[in-house]
């Protein structure tokens, strides 16, 4: 079992990397996404540390690997953000831990709208461990391909325990929000009212849960427009003025 220390953690695997562009981030399988712009590549902008792919040489930042994740998921930044200030009750955040279901990723560093590390919480095997002596972090992870399940990384103790404090409170908040929703929209699969339903389901089209959202948010802007600046946008502008939006506020 090896045992790698921060000094020199990001060399240690930026050489034994293998450079693959159209890596991504996999919620199961992804432990650790490391900044290393310092290391003056023009081929390597990022770490992944994988389970089953061990390092992976990226020549996209941290941060674009993170919006293309978003961009697969349901929910972004914008809600994420919503929670945050709702748990510290302040009307702004400048850093953002990431919870989406099961998936934690907390940032090493305190700031969040540039490129810095994470690590994924949900797939330690252990809980974090905080050397007194030295500013970092060490972290047990899952059984993986290059057999390391002990990493220590450079972080600043205090701002990572509180990003870690407001993730959990986060992750507590979705389990709430995930309840009450399944309790406000359950439908008895044995009534008479939903049997009658099913005998139109090959008239029914599925529709992915993002493209509800979308729709939901643009009901939203137009009503906004409307209110606020008596101003009725076509059905183009809307989509184009959503895309804005959502681009500069819902992803980093």
């Amino acid at each position: 079992m090896k045992e790698i220390t921060s000094k020199d953690l990001t060399q240690w695997l930026f050489e034994r990397a293998n450079f693959d562009p159209k890596a991504g981030i996999n919620r199961n399988d992804t432990l650790l996404l490391l900044d290393c712009r310092g290391l003056k590549s023009s081929k390597c902008k990022s770490l992944l540390v994988d389970r089953h792919h061990g390092v992976i040489s990226s020549p996209k930042e941290t941060k674009r690997l993170l919006n293309e994740w978003f961009k697969q998921q349901t929910i972004g930044l914008l809600l994420l953000r919503a929670m945050q200030k709702l748990i510290l009750q302040k009307d702004r955040v400048q850093s953002l831990a990431i919870v989406h279901g099961n998936a934690m990723f907390v940032p090493l560093s305190g700031a969040t709208q540039h490129s810095t590390s994470w690590v994924a919480m949900h797939n330690l095997a252990s809980q974090v461990y905080f050397p007194a002596d030295r500013q970092t972090l060490r972290l047990n992870f899952k059984e993986n391909k290059l057999d390391l399940p002990l990493i220590e990384v450079k972080a600043n103790q205090s701002v990572f325990k509180k990003q870690y404090q407001i993730a959990q409170k986060m992750m507590l908040l979705q389990y709430q929000l995930a309840h009450c929703l399944a309790a406000e929209f359950r439908i008895e699969e044995d009534s008479f009212l939903f049997r009658r339903c099913l005998e139109s389901v090959h008239e029914f089209n599925c529709y992915h849960p993002q493209k509800f959202l979308e729709l939901y948010h643009l009901e939203l802007l137009d009503s906004f427009s409307k209110e606020c600046w008596d101003e009725k946008m076509s059905n183009e502008q809307l989509i184009r003025r959503y895309k804005e939006v959502t681009s500069k506020y819902d992803l980093f």
